[in-house]
C-alpha cells in the first residue's frame, strides 16, 4: 500500500495544472447549482408574494351566464374562501394613429371597493369612481403582446 501512496504523490506532482483544472470546473459546476437553486428560490417566492398581494384566484372558470345563485353555491362548497364573479367581454378597438383595429379584453371591476381576487396593479392614476361611469382603467403595452388591455368601470 506505500507504494501506491508515493506513486500517486509523484502523479499528482507531474499533474498538478490538471488536477487544478479539475478541482476549477467542479467548484465552477457546485457554483452554477447553488446560484441556480437560489434564483429558482427566489423566483418562487417572489410569484407568491405577487399572487398573495393581489389575490390571485387559484382556480377560474368560464361561463356565457351564471345566475347569482350559483356563484353563492359555490361560495358554500367546503373549502372555498372567496369567489368573485366578472363580466370579461373581448372586444375590437379602433385607436387613433393605428392602421389596424387593436384586440382588447373588457373586464368589470366591482362598484365599490376593490376586487376580492385578481386585484388590479395599478402602477399610476386611481381607481374609476362609481359617481363616474365614464371612466377605465388601462393596463399598459405588454412586451410579450400586443394591444391593450381594458377594464371596464
Amino acid at each position: 500500500m506505500r507504494a501506491l501512496d508515493l506513486k500517486l504523490v509523484r502523479d499528482l506532482g507531474r499533474l498538478w495544472a490538471q488536477g487544478l483544472a479539475i478541482a476549477l470546473v467542479a467548484a465552477a459546476g457546485v457554483m452554477t447549482l447553488l446560484l441556480g437553486v437560489g434564483t429558482l428560490r427566489s423566483l418562487g417566492e417572489t410569484q407568491q408574494a405577487y399572487y398573495e398581494r393581489y389575490r390571485f384566484a387559484d382556480v377560474f372558470a368560464t361561463a356565457t351566464r351564471i345566475p347569482a345563485r350559483v356563484i353563492e353555491q359555490v361560495a358554500a362548497i367546503g373549502g372555498v374562501a372567496t369567489v368573485e364573479g366578472r363580466i370579461e367581454r373581448r372586444v375590437i378597438l379602433d385607436i387613433a394613429g393605428m392602421d389596424e383595429p387593436a384586440n382588447g379584453l373588457v373586464l368589470s371591476i366591482p362598484d365599490i371597493g376593490r376586487a376580492q381576487l385578481n386585484d388590479l396593479h395599478l402602477v399610476e392614476g386611481r381607481f374609476p369612481e362609481l359617481s363616474h361611469d365614464n371612466e377605465v382603467v388601462i393596463s399598459s403595452r405588454s412586451p410579450r403582446r400586443s394591444g391593450w388591455g381594458l377594464a371596464a368601470s
